[in-house]
């Protein structure tokens, strides 16, 4: 089962993702794993590698775009690849204040 998990930053998506008990590898900090891949040139993460896996990962798209190039591409990266897993996610939260939203699938 393929879980993504998202929401901003410290509002509880790592303790989410613990509390639903389920004997899957955690992916932590996605948004993390893309913006070193593209800092040491490697190739990036694709929604395939993470099947069968829960991945956490802040939205960064709210807020000030950045004057930064390299911001505005890896937060673009990010949201590209999240849509990339929710596609083929069985199911989809959003977490506000610890509290999980199922936005996809059966809870």
């Amino acid at each position: 089962m393929t879980i993504l998990i998202v929401g901003g930053a410290a509002q509880g998506k790592r303790a989410f993702a613990r509390s639903l008990q389920l004997d899957a590898e955690i992916i932590e900090e996605l948004h993390l794993l893309v913006r070193d891949a593209m800092q040491a040139g490697e190739p990036l993460p694709q929604a395939a590698d993470f099947i069968g896996k829960i991945v956490v990962c802040n939205e960064l798209g709210s807020g000030i775009v950045p004057m930064d190039a390299f911001e505005r591409e890896w937060r673009e990266t990010v949201g590209r690849l999240c849509c990339d897993i929710a596609a083929q996610a069985d199911r989809v939260y959003r977490v506000c204040c610890g509290i999980g939203q199922c936005i996809k699938g059966e809870a």
